[in-house]
């Protein structure tokens, strides 16, 4: 399955300067969390004054610098700043654990660090083999200290950036979210982040009218590629919350006036568990609701719809690859991720690597220009991903008109005495349930079949599912050798800092468990 492609690049300080040319005064960022904004000009002014911050201080083209801090203004100026300069960002997600972080900086080996003084605890200890570390607040502060960032840019040169990024230059190195795994660093050049970002603004529709709200935090591939660059590339407004609120979800939508709201299968099914009295009709500048990152089953799909009125537009990728595929708003199909994006070409073959028929299962192989180009273990030392066909571990079928449809993990394949289950198969019947909200399926070492399916469920508020009336839920749904061995009721369903289900501590759930009944 191909897409059409596209051959087109412009670079971070072309875009940059056309945008303060032609729309000076348009807001660029919205900060709720702030209560701040910024405007094309003024934001192109400050990431000009960065970047020859940057080479003031000896940090060059082809370097790196490492970036932590929250959601915010102050942290896309350091992002888009660098890359206008040809400086490679890394971008690291302040959630994860600090060994993680640790890891990180020592592999990235960066020219300098810079830190936001509203994170949590103070980053520096972590070490960076020398580096030094730039502290910021508030870029608009009155009075900001001496040795502020934001402060030393009032006195930075405001000539023209001369660096105008290659192609083939090094842009980003973004690290997978891991569930159980130390997170690996993924390396993008500007072309490739270029088109990762040209697809889903091709597939969804977006333009300079759009305002697209996010909450994700900027570190994730995700955001970078859906909100933070398509809003760059378009002239479009970004509204960027430091994190999902439940509370003020809604408010954002209505008062921003956005018209793209970014979702994740947990924020879904979170607005479904306590529902607000909102419907479509009170968001008139609103189009749709995205949803990616992870499987969202086709129940809470539908509920959503008939709760809310707003349609989701589903799409899938990758920190490796970008968005492979997407709806079009006008062209959904449920339950499908839609058809592969501007810049992609998607296989799906079988374990003899031949391409499958339409309606056959296969592993998604991907390739196209947005493809990063190699894991990054250090400097000088990158392992390539292959360009003509990256497996992702995703199972998907294609019906006859190109639809994508998952199916599974490979790696998520829970073998019972030689028979193959997809977890997400079961995942998905427990979500239809009408007292459940949440729900996850690991496999689990068994003395008899060598692994069987246990379920975990997180109920709606006010209701108290049983296992016995789970199970018994399964059993009407699914063949027999797929019913799960047990279903264990939690709070919540654990799941990592990207949304995604955080199997080490389900399993560590389950070892406090009862052992599982073959």
């Amino acid at each position: 399955m191909n897409a059409r492609g596209s051959c087109a690049y412009t670079d971070p300080n072309t875009l940059l300067e056309q945008h303060a040319r032609r729309r000076p005064n348009k807001i660029f960022i919205e900060s709720p969390d702030q209560g701040s904004r910024i405007t094309f000009g003024e934001f192109e002014a400050l990431t000009r004054r960065f970047a020859s911050f940057l080479a003031s201080e000896g940090v060059d083209a082809g370097d790196r610098i490492s970036l932590l801090a929250d959601n915010g203004i102050e942290a896309l100026v350091v992002f888009w700043g660098a890359l206008r300069a040809g400086v490679i960002v890394n971008p690291i997600n302040v959630e994860i654990r600090e060994k993680h972080v640790a890891q990180i900086l020592h592999d990235v080996a960066p020219k300098a660090v810079f830190w936001s003084r509203e994170l949590a605890s103070d980053p520096r200890a972590l070490g960076t083999g020398g580096a030094p570390w730039f502290a910021f607040g508030p870029w608009n502060a009155p009075a900001p200290p001496a040795d502020d960032l934001f402060g030393r840019l009032r006195s930075a040169s405001d000539a023209p950036v001369g660096a105008r990024p290659a192609r083939a230059g090094w842009s980003l190195i973004d690290y997978t979210s891991g569930t159980t795994d130390t997170p690996k660093g993924a390396i993008w050049t500007h072309e490739a982040y270029y088109a990762m970002c040209e697809s889903p603004v091709d597939r969804l529709e977006l333009g300079e009218a759009d305002t697209i709200l996010d909450y994700r935090h900027f570190s994730w591939s995700s955001p970078q590629i859906l909100s933070i660059g398509p809003t760059m590339l378009t002239g479009a407004t970004l509204v960027l919350a430091r994190k999902f609120s439940q509370a003020r979800f809604f408010d954002w939508l209505r008062d921003y006036r956005v018209t793209v709201g970014v979702g994740i299968p947990t924020v879904i099914n979170m607005l479904l568990a306590r529902p607000v009295a909102v419907t479509k009709a009170d968001l008139p500048e609103l189009r749709f609701m995205t949803s990616s990152t992870a499987p969202l089953s086709v129940d809470k799909h539908l509920e959503f719809e008939k709760a809310y009125g707003i349609p989701i537009v589903q799409l899938a990728g990758g920190t490796e690859t970008g968005f492979m595929c997407g709806n079009a708003p006008g062209q959904r199909r449920l339950g499908s991720i839609g058809r592969p994006t501007l810049n992609m070409r998607v296989r799906l073959l079988d374990d003899a690597g031949r391409e499958v028929a339409p309606g056959e299962e296969g592993e998604m192989v991907v390739s196209g220009r947005q493809l990063a180009s190699a894991y990054w273990q250090g400097p000088n030392r990158l392992v390539p991903i292959p360009q003509d066909g990256f497996r992702n571990g995703d199972l998907a079928r294609r019906d006859e008109d190109g639809y994508v449809y998952i199916t599974g993990r490979k790696k998520d394949i829970i073998i019972k005495g030689g028979v193959n289950i997809a977890a997400l198969e079961i995942t998905n019947c427990l979500l239809e349930h009408a007292d459940v909200a949440d729900a996850g399926t690991l496999g689990v070492r068994d003395d008899i079949y060598g692994e069987v399916p246990v379920g975990f469920v997180a109920p709606r508020p006010g209701r108290n599912p049983g296992e016995a009336a789970l199970l018994e839920h399964c059993r009407a749904k699914l063949v027999a050798f797929k019913v799960p061995a047990a279903v264990v009721v939690v709070e919540i369903v654990p799941k990592n800092a990207n949304g995604k289900l955080d199997r080490e501590a389900l399993a560590a759930v389950w070892q406090r468990q009862a052992p599982p009944r073959p």
